[in-house]
């Protein structure tokens, strides 16, 4: 057997070690934030007053950021937040964000026991697990509100894990977590699926089972997107980001396989000319290709794979089914109509982080020289920590800084308004009242039973409490406030020159 690295018990102490730096590193990232108002109605506020609902055993809708009626489940059809809605309870307006930090440290164990189901060296587990905990994809995800694909993404290291010890009936418990995160999530389960056929190709068990998850991912994947929501009221508001290439899923796919050029320029660049998509068709299409030709964004799809090659996607290449897990996660990314999405920041990279972690291992560990594999783990332990700090530090996506640079600072502090003040608004407003607020107040004023984004819904939502925040031109002005004075059914409670609060006159 092979010399081991560490005895049992340095093992665990290490490995615990890891997983206490990343705890408390998770939590001065996304509590802090939260607690100086540095979250924001979308999505952590409209996700919380979901809890709220559901809790109450009622349906949830869209009515805090759109003015027509529309279940929530039409726009990102999301069980999670069913299930864990009673937590909110003991929570509070906290909940998402503890259950997310959770979860991504649940994620990293299951990296931790699946490496060594690999190896006999004690050390690599605990390396793949630091790998996975401070990679770029998990620290940014965390300093932008919670998301349901990040509890996913933290289910597959224990798929995998349950998949290779033979216990399929806990790796089918996990594949069905798996597609109830998120109406895309079964489409990337398929791809997984395809990708781990080709490692157990000789294990007949497991290759059977693999088929029916991959029958089950798609099969869910085409119910809830094209039965499923539309009947609920909408397309969902994933696919909205896409519907440029077309009506449907279907329609996508044929205007990308008949245009490979097309698709394989938006892999690389956001500076593309309309004349390559006249024979699309459609002026809305022509609109939203138009708006990404002229905007600045050139690079940041090149930056993410640059962060990705160092954070292992180098790695992966050579074990290419996993670059076959990858293809959705890529497409759904590259192919947005939105810009943000191509980049480092938020949560549009948290995916990518344990295919790329687990993949790299398995390469490393094929290595037959201990040494070398412990050279080549630090080197990518080092790469890892550099190309995050690289990420939080001068990025060309675009990242928000107070959100993330928990070793400066003005991560500590609230700069644009009194949240003392804030909180002590918040206080006079009854817990039964409706309130429209600046989406950095929604969240924590959430569990209610009619809670409107500011923002998105205006002076007209007609609820009993306003309460806005003179924060940067384009979120709220003085002339937004002038805009509510001048509502003749409310009264100015009190303000301080940039909390304003609003009350409407009883009849």
């Amino acid at each position: 057997m092979e010399e081991l690295t560490l005895k049992k018990r340095q093992e665990y102490i290490t490995f615990a070690a890891v997983l206490t730096v990343a705890g408390v590193l998770y939590a001065l990232i996304s509590l802090v934030n939260h607690y100086l108002f540095k979250t924001y109605a979308l999505d952590l506020g409209l996700y919380t007053n979901a809890l709220y609902d559901y809790a109450h055993i009622r349906p949830s809708d869209c009515s805090m950021f759109k003015d027509v009626l529309q279940h929530l489940l039409s726009d990102h059809f999301d069980l999670y937040l069913i299930i864990l809605s009673p937590l909110v309870y003991v929570f509070g307006s906290y909940t998402l964000l503890i259950v997310q930090i959770a979860a991504v440290l649940l994620g990293g164990w299951g990296i931790y026991k699946l490496i060594g189901l690999y190896t006999n060296d004690r050390l690599m587990p605990v390396l793949a697990s630091a790998c996975f905990f401070f990679s770029f994809g998990i620290i940014h995800a965390l300093a932008f509100d919670y998301h349901s694909n990040v509890l996913t993404a933290m289910m597959l290291p224990w798929l995998f894990y349950f998949l290779k010890k033979g216990q399929y009936g806990l790796s089918s418990l996990f594949v069905v977590l798996f597609v109830i995160g998120k109406e895309n999530m079964s489409l990337w389960l398929f791809f997984i699926v395809l990708g781990l056929m080709w490692d157990y190709r000789q294990d007949k068990k497991a290759l059977w089972h693999l088929v029916g998850y991959a029958f089950f991912a798609i099969a869910y994947f085409f119910i809830i997107n094209m039965i499923v929501m539309p009947r609920l009221g909408g397309s969902g508001g994933g696919f909205a980001r896409y519907s440029y290439l077309g009506d449907n899923y279907f329609e996508i796919a044929r205007t990308l396989l008949a245009h490979p050029k097309l698709m394989f320029k938006l892999l690389f660049t956001s500076t593309i000319g309309l004349e390559e998509f006249v024979s699309l068709g459609g002026t809305p299409k022509q609109t939203v290709l138009a708006s990404i030709a002229n905007s600045d964004y050139t690079g940041v799809k090149e930056e993410f794979y640059c962060c990705a090659l160092a954070t292992g996607l180098i790695l992966t290449l050579l074990k290419p089914n996993y670059l076959i897990m990858l293809l959705p996660l890529i497409g759904q990314k590259m192919f947005a109509s939105q810009p943000n999405f191509w980049g480092i920041s938020f949560q549009y990279s948290v995916e990518f982080m344990p295919v790329l972690v687990i993949s790299s291992f398995l390469v490393i560990l094929k290595l037959k020289h201990r040494t070398g594999r412990l050279v080549l783990v630090v080197a990518l332990l080092i790469s890892v920590i550099l190309t995050t700090f690289y990420t939080i530090g001068v990025p060309r996506s675009r990242v928000f800084l107070d959100q993330l640079c928990v070793y400066q600072e003005r991560h500590y502090e609230q700069r644009n308004f009194d949240i003392d003040y804030a909180r002590q608004m918040m206080e006079q407003i009854p817990d039964d009242a409706s309130v429209c607020a600046s989406y950095m107040l929604v969240p924590h004023l959430a569990m209610r039973s009619e809670i409107f984004d500011y923002q998105s819904r205006g002076v007209s939502t007609g609820a009993q409490y306003y309460l806005v925040v003179i924060y940067r031109d384009w979120l709220c002005t003085w002339d937004d406030v002038v805009a509510l004075y001048g509502l003749l059914d409310y009264d100015l409670v009190s303000t301080d020159g940039y909390v304003f609060l609003f009350k409407k006159r009883e009849s």
